[in-house]
């Protein structure tokens, strides 16, 4: 906005018209130098001293409660809208949201809202309007309809804490059979009751009370502190509340009570209300359930079931150990009658004698078998002397043929028919061509050697 900065000075203002005048709106007088001049002035001279009376730390920083009406979004982000009081002097004032405080905005706009909204009056002189800019705006924290806007407020900023919904994967059961069961709600009422009774009739166990109020303003920190105290003692806890108005359940919503819930270390069990009430606590427990009697019923068993499926499971386990028993007994009267003692000395003599008929019948096929090896030997030895026999004789023959090759080539054989072997300065004479007139020759004959003289050559 143009002009000097403005001091933040909050103020809350109202179309009522049965207020008093704000005191912070100064009246134009007769002594007022506003619109006194000498000459005439131009439109934007007028308006730079409409915006320079707007522009006063006065009209800034200012809190506005009416109703949203002639809603107006625009494609860029920006929210059009007017804040206007219904009445005998009824009243409305245009205003814009610009679209960086619009992501901000806890909720969804639109006509008929109840709401708060902070900001600042502004003059905008190319359209001569003047205009109260909304930095902020939350629900009015009065009437059902205000109620609703808080709640879907605080869903938001719950769920983008990650604390509602509960995930799946982190969604704990009762024990099957607990010590003890905590209850969170009012000491007074037919709630407990109602939960004593369930529990006393299904399957009775201690119940430590948190007692606390659960309706009405600051009950979220009773609430709170019962579900605190209960951390180190119950087995599971049971928050429940009967049915009643929006308003009566409001207190459920609140951010601390659900974060109360989602943070316990005890599973928690939501019975708030009727089945057709939520909350934001119904998100954030383990388990939502329609009644605090429906509550009571999921936290314990019914003792009457389980009494039925003890029994139930006796007669079956006597059942199947008489179905065994039978067994047993048929099992040893067999036995009985397999270790009678002249069974079992039939028995022996029906295995002596099928020992000796096998020992008989080993021998007897033992004496076979010598026989027939020894036939088998018989066969072999005649086969091998008849083998020996021809491979002495054959050798016999090639001896015999070798010492006749052998002996056919003795250079002395030829002598014992009167031939002579001729020597001549040792070397045996093969040609007369060797031999010279007058050579000493030295001839071997069969029985002694000569020795002569070679007197002619022919």
């Amino acid at each position: 906005m143009a002009g000097k900065k403005r001091t933040a000075q909050q103020k809350t203002l109202t179309f009522d018209s049965e207020e008093s005048e704000p005191a912070f709106l100064t009246p134009i007088t007769e002594n007022s130098t506003l619109g006194t001049s000498d000459t005439t002035l131009s439109v934007s001279e007028l308006a730079k001293r409409i915006r320079e009376v707007v522009d006063c730390p006065l009209l800034t920083d200012i809190v506005v409660r009416g109703e949203i009406t002639g809603y107006r979004p625009n494609a860029s982000g920006h929210l059009y809208f007017s804040l206007t009081e219904q009445g005998d002097d009824p009243a409305s004032i245009s205003c814009v949201m610009w679209k960086y405080s619009v992501k901000n905005l806890p909720f969804s706009v639109k006509d008929g809202l109840l709401v708060q909204a902070t900001g600042l009056v502004d003059f905008y002189p190319a359209g001569g309007r003047l205009q109260f800019i909304v930095k902020k705006m939350e629900p009015a924290l009065f009437g059902k309809a205000g109620l609703y806007l808080l709640k879907e407020q605080w869903r938001k900023e719950l769920e983008a804490k990650g604390i509602i919904p509960r995930p799946q994967s982190e969604i704990r059961d009762p024990p099957l059979f607990p010590r003890n069961i905590g209850v969170v709600t009012s000491k007074t009422g037919s709630v407990l009751q109602d939960i004593k009774n369930v529990i006393s009739r299904r399957y009775p166990l201690p119940i430590l009370l948190a007692g606390t109020s659960v309706q009405g303003d600051g009950a979220e920190k009773g609430i709170v502190s019962a579900i605190l105290s209960l951390q180190d003692k119950a087995d599971v806890i049971i928050i429940a509340r009967g049915g009643g108005s929006f308003e009566d359940l409001f207190i459920f919503n609140h951010p601390d009570v659900v974060t109360a819930i989602r943070n316990s270390a005890v599973p928690i069990i939501s019975a708030i209300g009727h089945e057709t009430d939520t909350t934001l606590s119904d998100f954030a427990a383990d388990r939502r359930v329609p009644t605090p009697s429906a509550a009571a019923e999921t936290v314990v068993p019914d003792r009457s079931v389980l009494l039925e499926k003890l029994e139930k499971d006796r007669r079956s386990i006597h059942d199947r150990m008489v179905r065994l028993l039978s067994d047993e007994k048929n099992r040893v009267a067999e036995m009985k009658i397999r270790v009678d003692p002249s069974r079992l000395t039939r028995k022996l003599d029906q295995m002596h004698l099928q020992t000796a008929e096998l020992e008989e019948r080993i021998r007897r096929a033992a004496v076979r078998r010598v026989a027939v090896e020894h036939e088998a030997c018989r066969s072999w030895e005649a086969m091998i002397q008849k083998g020996v026999k021809n491979r002495i004789t054959t050798a016999r023959l090639a001896f015999l043929a070798q010492k006749e090759i052998i002996l056919s080539r003795d250079p002395y054989k030829p002598l014992e028919r009167g031939y002579a072997l001729v020597w001549k300065d040792g070397a045996v004479v093969r040609s007369v061509k060797k031999i010279a007139k007058d050579d000493r020759l030295n001839l071997k004959l069969a029985d002694g050697e000569i020795t002569s003289i070679v007197e002619s050559i022919k």
